[in-house]
C-alpha cells in the first residue's frame, strides 16, 4: 500500500480549506490518525470534539465527540474541491465506536456541499444544500466498526465540501481514528476487498443468524458432522466450540434487539475488538450466572494488557457520614469518556479490615481492568466509588486495631453509612443511574463479608455482589480471632446460614464469590458462604483458587468477569 499523505496545512472549518497536494501516483489524499491533533477536524455546532487517549482503533489516540445535543452534531471538516475532484469517485471511509449506549446506533459518514453557489460550509439546510450518505450502518456498543464506501462520487459541479460523521437519532457520545480518503477501490488493508466481517452465531455463513444456525451447532455437537464456520460458531471466544456457544447463540436468538448489527450496500461494519456474547442484556440472571461459572471454570487467566496499564481518573473527596456522625473519605474512578451529558451506573468498592479508601486503588488491578475493560467495549461504563467503611463515631479505625465483635458491628455499619449518606452524596455530585439494576457492591476480605452482607440485608437496592475472599462473621463461627456472634439481619436476629437467599422479586442480577484453598487468613469461610447459598438454591458463581492466598490470585479473576458482566440487566 503506499504511503499515507496528512494535508501539508490545517484547513479552517469556518473557511476555505487547505489544498489537498497528493504526490504524483498517490493512493491516499487524506489520512488522520488523531495521534498529534485534530487535523483540522472539529465540530458541527457546540458539541465538543477533542483529542483523546480514552479509546484507539489504532495508535494510541482518537477523537472523542462529546456534548451533542442533535443527531447532525458530530466531527466534520471542510475539503479543498480543487484537490478532492468533483465528478471524481473516490474510497472514503473512517473507523467508529461508540459504547455509550447498549443498543446499535445507526451511524452516517456524510457529504454536505453545494451546487448552486454560496461560500457558507455549514449551511442549516434548504437552498443549494446537499447532504449525501457516503455509508451508513449500524454499530454495536463497544464495536470499532467501519464505515466505508469503496466507490463514491462526488457530485459534478460541487462546492464548499464538508465530510462529517453523525448518528440518525440518537446523540450519543463517539469516537472517530483513521478517516481517509483514497483512490477508487483502495482501502487501508492494502487490498481490494473489505476486512471481512466476523458475524458471531452464523454458523452456516449466510451472512445471517437465525434458527438453522443453532439446529445446525446442535447437529455439530452431537455428531461432530455438520460442516460449520467455526470462527462464527465460537461465540464466547474461547477458541473451541462447545455446549456454552450453543447456548450463547440462542440467548441471541432470544434477544435479537441486543445483538443487532446491519450494512447497505454501502458500508461495510469490521469487529475489531473481541467481546463475549455472555456480556449482552437482558439474559436471565440464573442463566448469566451459569455462564460466568463456566468461562471461570474454563479460565481464571486474565490478560497482562488488561490487568496492567493505565488508570484512569481517581479523585479523593470527603463527605458527612450520619451514621459516623462525622466526615469521612473516599475516591470516586471516573470510566473513559465521562460525560456529565450522559448517566453511569455505580460500584462501591470494600477494602479489607483495617484498610481504608486508598487500600483497593493498587494489588487487585480494579482500576486497570475497569480501565482498559470499558475502553475496549467488553464492559459497560461504570463509576467506581473506592469506600472507606468503618462506620463509628468515636474513631476512624478500630481503637487499637483490634479484631473484637464491636468492630465487626461497626463494619456492618457501612451498610447504613452507604444507603443513608454516601450514597445520596454520589448521586448529587456526579452523574449516575438510580435503581437496583445500577447499583453494584464489591470487595476484598472484610470487603468482600460487607458486599454479601449489603446485598442480603438491601436486595432492593443493590442488585449486583462480588466478594473476593469475604471474612466470616455474618453467620455465627469461630475462627482463629474471635467467636462470632453473627451479623444482625433485619429482623433484628442474629443471622443464619437459613438467611443467605432473597425474596423472588429482587434476587440479584449476579451475585459472586471467591476464595482460596491456600488462604490462611480466612480459610474455608468463603466456601462456606458459597454452601449456605447453595443449600438455599441461591443462583450464584463461585469461584475456587487451588493454592490460592488472602490476595488478588483470587480477587483479580473474580473482579475480571464480574467488570465486565454487571449492568447489563
Amino acid at each position: 500500500m503506499k504511503k499515507f499523505l496528512s494535508l501539508l496545512t490545517a484547513c479552517s472549518l469556518l473557511g476555505s480549506s487547505a489544498a489537498l497536494l497528493p504526490a504524483s501516483g498517490a493512493d491516499f489524499y487524506l489520512h488522520t490518525d488523531f495521534e498529534t491533533d485534530l487535523d483540522g477536524w472539529g465540530a458541527r455546532a457546540s458539541e465538543k470534539v477533542a483529542v483523546t487517549d480514552s479509546a484507539n482503533f489504532a495508535g494510541t489516540k482518537s477523537a472523542a465527540i462529546t456534548n451533542r445535543t442533535d443527531s447532525w452534531n458530530g466531527i466534520a471538516r471542510s475539503l479543498d474541491s480543487s484537490a478532492i475532484k468533483p465528478g471524481k469517485t473516490y474510497s472514503i471511509g473512517a473507523m467508529v465506536m461508540q459504547n455509550s449506549t447498549p443498543a446499535a446506533v445507526h451511524f452516517k459518514l456524510t457529504l454536505q456541499c453545494s451546487t448552486g453557489g454560496g461560500d457558507n460550509p455549514f449551511p442549516l439546510g434548504g437552498g443549494s444544500n446537499q447532504y449525501i450518505s457516503i455509508a451508513e450502518g449500524d454499530i454495536i456498543s463497544g464495536t470499532w466498526s467501519s464505515l466505508a464506501n469503496k466507490s463514491f462520487t462526488i457530485p459534478e459541479g460541487a462546492t464548499n465540501l464538508v465530510l462529517y460523521i453523525e448518528t440518525e437519532k440518537s446523540t450519543c457520545d463517539f469516537f472517530v481514528d483513521e478517516i481517509y480518503i483514497a483512490d477508487e477501490g483502495i482501502t487501508p488493508s492494502g487490498g481490494d476487498d473489505p476486512q471481512p466481517v466476523k458475524l458471531p452465531g452464523d454458523v452456516d455463513s449466510n451472512n445471517k443468524v437465525d434458527a438453522m444456525d443453532a439446529r445446525l451447532l446442535q447437529q455439530y455437537l452431537l455428531t461432530e458432522t455438520a460442516d460449520i464456520n467455526g470462527e462464527n460458531a465460537d461465540l464466547d471466544g474461547s477458541g473451541k466450540v462447545n455446549a456454552i456457544d450453543l447456548s450463547l447463540l440462542k440467548n441471541r436468538l432470544l434477544n435479537p434487539a441486543a445483538y443487532t448489527t446491519t450494512t447497505t450496500t454501502t458500508t461495510t461494519i469490521m469487529t475489531t475488538t473481541t467481546t463475549t456474547e455472555y456480556h449482552q442484556s437482558n439474559i436471565d440472571p440464573k442463566e448469566l450466572m451459569a455462564n460466568v461459572q463456566s468461562a471461570l471454570d474454563q479460565s481464571r487467566d486474565v490478560p497482562d494488557n488488561i490487568k496492567n496499564g493505565q488508570k484512569g481518573t481517581v479523585t479523593h473527596f470527603t463527605y458527612s457520614s450520619k451514621k459516623a456522625g462525622h466526615d469521612k473519605g473516599a475516591n470516586v474512578w471516573l470510566p473513559p469518556g465521562y460525560s456529565e451529558n450522559q448517566k453511569y451506573p455505580v460500584l462501591y468498592m470494600g477494602h479489607g479490615i483495617f484498610g481504608n479508601e486508598n487500600s483497593m486503588l493498587s494489588g487487585f488491578s480494579v482500576p486497570e481492568m475497569a480501565y482498559n475493560l470499558i475502553s475496549s467495549g467488553k464492559a459497560q461504563p461504570f463509576i467506581i466509588i473506592f469506600t472507606q467503611m468503618y462506620t463509628d463515631p468515636k474513631s476512624e479505625q478500630p481503637a487499637g486495631m483490634a479484631m473484637t465483635q464491636e468492630t465487626m458491628d461497626r463494619y456492618d455499619d457501612y451498610l447504613y453509612d452507604l444507603t443513608e449518606s454516601l450514597m445520596p452524596y454520589v448521586e448529587s455530585h456526579w452523574s449516575v443511574k438510580t435503581g437496583r439494576e445500577n447499583t453494584a457492591v464489591a470487595g476484598f476480605s472484610m470487603g468482600g463479608r460487607e458486599a454479601l452482607y449489603c446485598i442480603l440485608m438491601r436486595p432492593d437496592v443493590f442488585g449486583y455482589c462480588a466478594a473476593s475472599s469475604p471474612a466470616p462473621g455474618i453467620f455465627p463461627c469461630v475462627d482463629s480471632f474471635l467467636t462470632h456472634r453473627g451479623s444482625y439481619g433485619a429482623n433484628g436476629q442474629i443471622m443464619s446460614k437459613g438467611d443467605f437467599k432473597f425474596p423472588a422479586d429482587s434476587s440479584p442480577y449476579l451475585l459472586m464469590v471467591g476464595g482460596g484453598t491456600g488462604d490462611n487468613v480466612v480459610g474455608t469461610f468463603p466456601k462456606q458462604y458459597h454452601e449456605a447459598f447453595a443449600s438455599n438454591n441461591t443462583a450464584h458463581v463461585w469461584l475456587e483458587v487451588p493454592n490460592g492466598g488472602h490476595d488478588g490470585s483470587v480477587g483479580i479473576p473474580l473482579f475480571y468477569h464480574y467488570f465486565q458482566n454487571i449492568f447489563k440487566n
